[in-house]
């Protein structure tokens, strides 16, 4: 794997291994409206509960902005959701039940026993990002021990064409409690919502990055001095990944 390029001066790290933005195809329309919905619920209404700082960060994150995170991250799940019952994978429909405070899913998906996490992030991004504080150096996902659900064979990165951050900020609407939710809808309207899977990585690649401290610290910078951090991270670079088309023949195999 491929460590990024560190600029000692400033703190900033950048990409030295990249993938190119591939589409898949555009996120349905009815799991659009399954990951608003559900975002929704989880920000700004009294059912759901989304923690307002990352695991090991400073910044408590405004409601406008949990919206944001879990609109996008269900939104990834939907796309592999999508993308894998169009190849002829049967999986299990995204839980897009309200979690109390202090409960997490257990995984974002299981197929025949293989446990499937997915993680997402914008078109360009390169990188996937777990906070240390949530990993142990056994590759186990902290939170979901004490369940009996730490475990995942493979971590999914899932790209995701949408502006509807770059829209919020423009409108000074990002950093905010509370929107209309008119306003909000027409927002989320004009995203394309082309999608594609930039690969997977498994256990051992993710403890391999855990291993050698493939870190971005706090308060770093990635890629430019716009792009701070706010909890520390390990990372994988999305050319270091393995493709998704090798994820695909393995699971079609375990039919």
């Amino acid at each position: 794997m491929s460590s990024l390029n560190r600029m000692n001066i400033f703190n900033l790290h950048r990409f030295t291994s990249k993938r190119k933005f591939d589409s898949l195809g555009k996120i349905e329309k009815q799991y659009l409206n399954a990951s608003y919905k559900f975002a929704y619920r989880m920000s700004f209404t009294e059912e759901g509960h989304h923690r307002r700082n990352r695991s090991g960060g400073n910044e408590k994150r405004k409601q406008v902005q949990i919206f944001c995170d879990a609109f996008n991250g269900k939104l990834g799940e939907f796309a592999v959701y999508q993308y894998f019952l169009s190849k002829g994978i049967q999986l299990n429909y995204p839980d897009v039940n309200i979690m109390g405070e202090g409960e997490w899913d257990s995984y974002d998906f299981n197929i025949n026993g293989i446990k499937i996490g997915v993680k997402t992030t914008k078109q360009k991004g390169q990188l996937l990002l777990l906070e240390t504080k949530d990993w142990n150096n056994k590759g186990q996902y902290i939170p979901n021990l004490k369940k009996g659900h730490g475990d995942y064979d493979y971590i999914i990165l899932v790209r995701i064409d949408s502006n509807i951050i770059e829209d919020l900020k423009k409108q000074k609407l990002y950093y905010k409690d509370n929107i209309g939710k008119k306003k909000l809808a027409e927002i989320v309207k004009k995203s394309s919502y082309n999608f594609d899977i930039a690969g997977y990585v498994d256990k051992n690649m993710l403890i391999n990055a855990i291993t050698n401290k493939f870190i971005i610290k706090q308060d770093d910078y990635l890629q430019s001095e716009s792009t701070k951090m706010d909890a520390e991270n390990y990372y994988i670079q999305a050319g270091d990944m393995y493709h998704i088309n090798s994820l695909m023949k393995h699971l079609l195999s375990a039919k």
